[in-house]
């Protein structure tokens, strides 16, 4: 039982990313793209927020972190294969509104 539980706790943050780590995150994938996560996570690893573990920034977490904000800026599907840039592009611009609004 103790195994299952250390197990379920490094399955990955739990906290919410802040938006500065949001924003590194997306203008990173846009640098090096969406298949690139190892140059994604050490672009981004000196911006984290401080007591971050140090895996916070792993590609695994990068690539689903980003995974969750494509889905949360409601882009169609067609434009995020069209387009490469749009989605980070979007993805910036409601960060910010967000954030500032």
């Amino acid at each position: 039982m103790v195994y299952l539980k250390h197990k379920i706790l490094n399955v990955g943050p739990t906290e919410p990313w802040s938006v500065r780590e949001k924003l590194c995150l997306a203008s990173s994938v846009m640098r090096s793209g969406d298949q690139n996560w190892v140059s994604v996570s050490r672009a981004i690893k000196p911006f984290s927020e401080p007591g971050r573990p140090p895996d916070w920034f792993s590609q695994k977490h990068c690539a689903s972190q980003y995974s969750e904000l494509l889905e949360a800026t409601e882009a169609p599907k067609s434009v995020l294969y069209r387009r490469r840039h749009a989605p980070v592009c979007r993805i910036i611009i409601i960060i910010m509104c967000r954030h500032f609004v």
